[in-house]
């Protein structure tokens, strides 16, 4: 028998079911959704395979592929296993993410035109609309028209924040006038949506919406408060993304040497995702995994960048949630803390808070949580957050290496920086450590914003963090203590690692004792440390700003 092909990339279920793609079955939560409200909202960071979750959810309900229901489910839960709803709907999907934010009014106009005219002719509607005018105006007359002749909807609508994220962080005026102004067409598109589910025999009987954060849904709601938000509840932490066990059943299937190796690799790059208090396991992002089991079986061998481009998104623009009156705020404070592993907390996980409303920092850790750059677990009166693998914590620090650039005259160049740490990886050179000190010696500017006991630590860590060399872990329990700052070689071909120990001393109360001392501690602490003769063992010690340290031992 062929070996199914990765639908790494693709999101098209019919195409997945019918072409012979590998399917990861999350057919068993069409049950649970329909125990839900009627009217819901679903947000995950992006890649996490919503859209294909949301493709599997039309092919299902849409009458349109009634003929075809059982080649289409073929080998799944529900195909054994349907509800009394199965094809039972006429579908209309939108997505979101095809909006053109050069040109967002129109381009959106002409996304919901194009959708109704879509609608008309898949179902051979006997219906004539002028597709020249106001989009909303010919959906009004599509749901009379449904309500009338009993044609029950299905709304789908993918990446629902795509474009408006966009314009949030591009153009806040654009954002303004897109989503909360009077006129805004994006307000009027949702509040048509909740008119069209109002009242007797109403069209829509059926919403399902995706997307990554709740910014644009709240500041909609004084229009469309119709929706449930079901992202947060535990029993719906899996429908996307890939278990352990999902991941296990991957990798047998394709019969995969040194599975436990591989396992591993994805605990540490793409695991750990936790959206519920309630769910004590983690998942893996379903892009990540596939883009790493694809290549595998293409090549046989891991990917050269363990970090799928496709993964980025452009956060460049998001640094202005982290100044407050041209310094650096409380934010970027708690991004330091988060990327040095330190323990941060909320009460709550918020799935409801307006774009404007950024510099509170409770609904920055939920922002953040949203965009997939923390996860969560519970302790007994809070919510921990944490960097959940290596591949989110190299995009925190290229967010926070953003962040910097707005400093006068700052001079970190990446190339040289990991040309440095190339040396050290091959040849057990320290210059890269001279070089990261010299960048925050000189730059007098960034000196003022920032408390230099609590940033050293972090800013090491984001820069050390800026290649694919090593996995980077704050803090590593090992024998007899906790490593400063571990440099794990992320492939075999990598010769040296680096154990640093770091200490720190107040320009006010230096002296050449002092510094003596916190050596000696330095050295006493890494030669309790053994991971073997591939790691180097390094001292490093600031005075102030300044690096009067640094030396293998």
């Amino acid at each position: 028998m062929k070996l199914k092909k990765i639908p790494y990339g693709l999101s098209d279920f019919k195409r997945v079911k019918t072409e012979n793609y590998y399917y990861i079955d999350k057919t068993k939560f069409i049950p649970l959704i329909e125990d839900e409200a009627s009217f819901l909202f679903f947000l995950r960071p992006r890649r996490f395979g919503k859209s294909l979750t949301l493709a599997m959810l039309e092919a299902y309900y849409d009458i349109y592929y009634k003929d075809e229901f059982d080649k289409i489910f073929q080998d799944t839960y529900i195909l054994d296993n349907p509800t009394p709803k199965k094809s039972s709907y006429f579908v209309m999907k939108f997505d979101f993410s095809g909006v053109d934010i050069t040109d967002y009014e129109s381009s959106f106009r002409t996304h919901i035109n194009l959708r109704v005219k879509s609608f008309i002719e898949k179902y051979k509607i006997d219906l004539k609309l002028n597709y020249n005018q106001n989009p909303i105006d010919n959906m009004n007359e599509l749901l009379s028209y449904s309500s009338r002749n009993n044609l029950p909807l299905y709304i789908f609508i993918d990446e629902y924040d795509n474009f408006i994220t966009k314009l949030l962080i591009s153009d806040i005026n654009s954002y303004k006038n897109m989503v909360t102004d009077s006129s805004a067409i994006y307000k009027e598109f949702f509040t048509m949506l909740k008119v069209g589910t109002s009242g007797n025999d109403s069209a829509i009987k059926e919403i399902f919406i995706t997307g990554v954060s709740p910014l644009a849904l709240y500041d909609v709601t004084s229009g469309s408060n119709i929706g449930r938000n079901i992202s947060l509840n535990y029993k719906f932490n899996d429908m996307v993304g890939v278990t352990k066990d999902e991941l296990k059943e991957l990798i047998e299937y394709y019969n995969l040497d040194n599975s436990k190796a591989i396992i591993e690799r994805c605990n540490n790059w793409y695991n750990s995702y936790r959206f519920s208090e309630d769910i004590t396991h983690t998942i893996y992002n379903s892009d990540m995994v596939l883009y790493y089991i694809d290549t595998l079986i293409m090549t046989n061998k891991e990917p050269r960048n363990l970090i799928d481009t496709n993964v980025r998104t452009d956060y460049s623009k998001l640094k202005y949630l982290v100044y407050s009156n041209n310094r650096l705020n409380g934010n970027f404070r708690f991004l330091n803390d988060l990327i040095e592993g330190k323990k941060v907390t909320t009460l709550a996980i918020k799935d409801n808070f307006s774009a404007f409303e950024l510099s509170n920092i409770d609904n920055f850790k939920s922002f953040m949580f949203s965009l997939g750059f923390m996860t969560m677990s519970k302790n007994l009166f809070q919510i921990e957050l944490s960097i959940p693998n290596q591949t989110i914590q190299k995009l925190l620090a290229e967010f926070i290496d953003y962040a910097y650039r707005d400093f006068e005259n700052y001079s970190m160049r990446v190339e040289e920086l990991n040309q440095h740490l190339v040396e050290l990886a091959l040849n057990k050179k320290l210059d890269v450590f001279n070089y990261i000190a010299e960048v925050i010696k000189s730059n007098s500017s960034l000196r003022d914003y920032i408390d230099g006991e609590n940033f050293i630590k972090a800013y090491l860590l984001a820069y050390l963090n800026l290649n694919n060399i090593y996995e980077v872990v704050s803090e590593k329990e090992s024998n007899k203590g906790y490593i400063d700052i571990l440099l794990n070689p992320s492939k075999d071909e990598v010769p040296y690692g680096a154990m640093i120990e770091l200490k720190y001393i107040k320009k006010s109360e230096y002296s050449e004792k002092l510094k003596t001392q916190k050596i000696k501690e330095a050295k006493e602490q890494l030669i309790r440390y053994d991971l073997g003769d591939r790691y180097i063992k390094i001292v490093i010690v600031f005075m102030g700003w300044e690096m009067v340290c640094c030396e293998e031992i």
